[in-house]
């Protein structure tokens, strides 16, 4: 594969996405939404405490809140359910990327033009990959870092010592980026064979079933997740994303992309 195709590719999506104004604030308005999210709960949970037999529930499986006093308890609960919300971030914003810019390149016309260059798939496919990851892992990383320094501002370091605690940095740094490559490599396999955008991002929002069921359940007091389990669905969802990047190479065959994307 050659660095420098894959850069230009990487460059010329750049671009289309920068003059697309519907899809930049669908990338920048999420992030704002889910950094001040938790923090206004918490505050307006402050004077509030947890039912006895949640909280009882909460504490067995993280005794080392213990120490918390019972508004400290009620933000430390709120803060772990938009847990799962910073990971959505990896996987709606890919998604909407790489559905826009494959589809894009069919409603357009421009995909004949592209391949008579002598640009490989594999490298035109690799750079829209990067191209729609990026923002999405990059949005996910720097909405938590922002939440993680309101919290530390806002509540002190008892709070940020939960915010910044292994299940929390094992989310986001191992198991959002997973995501992002799995919400790529879903986004590519529909916009394969969908000539809507909307409906490619209403399939691809598959990916996001999961994190729903992960936060009712942490809601209802059920469990919450820990650094082993997010690593877990990291391993499982990278070997997700494995499988679909072999599919997705069969689907997007030279040939086959010349004839099916007509």
């Amino acid at each position: 594969m050659r660095v420098a195709w894959v850069a230009a590719v990487l460059e010329r999506e750049a671009a289309e996405l920068l003059r697309n104004r519907l899809l930049l604030l669908s990338i920048l308005v999420p992030p704002l939404v889910i950094v001040v999210g938790p923090v206004v709960l918490g505050k307006l949970a402050a004077g509030h405490a947890l039912q006895a037999a949640l909280a009882a529930s909460v504490l067995a499986e993280r005794p080392e809140w213990a120490s918390l006093n019972p508004e400290g308890l009620v933000a430390a609960y709120s803060f772990q359910q938009f847990l799962i919300f910073f990971l959505m971030l990896p996987a709606f914003i890919p998604l909407s990327i790489a559905t826009f810019s494959i589809i894009g390149e069919k409603q357009s016309r421009t995909l004949e033009a592209v391949l008579a260059t002598p640009i490989r798939t594999a490298e035109l496919l690799a750079g829209k990959a990067i191209a729609a990851a990026a923002p999405g892992i990059a949005g996910g990383l720097i909405a938590y870092l922002a939440f993680a320094g309101l919290v530390r501002a806002l509540y002190g370091p008892a709070l940020f010592a939960i915010v910044s605690a292994p299940d929390w940095l094992a989310a986001t740094f191992l198991l959002g980026p997973a995501i992002a490559l799995l919400s790529v490599v879903l986004g590519i396999l529909i916009s394969s064979r969908a000539n809507d955008p909307r409906t490619a991002q209403q399939v691809g929002a598959v990916i996001v079933v999961p994190l729903v069921a992960v936060v009712i359940a942490q809601a209802a007091g059920r469990f919450l997740v820990d650094a082993t389990g997010y690593g877990l669905a990291a391993v499982g969802v990278l070997v997700l994303a494995a499988v679909g990047l072999r599919a997705g190479s069969w689907l997007f065959a030279r040939e086959a992309i010349l004839t099916r994307w007509r």
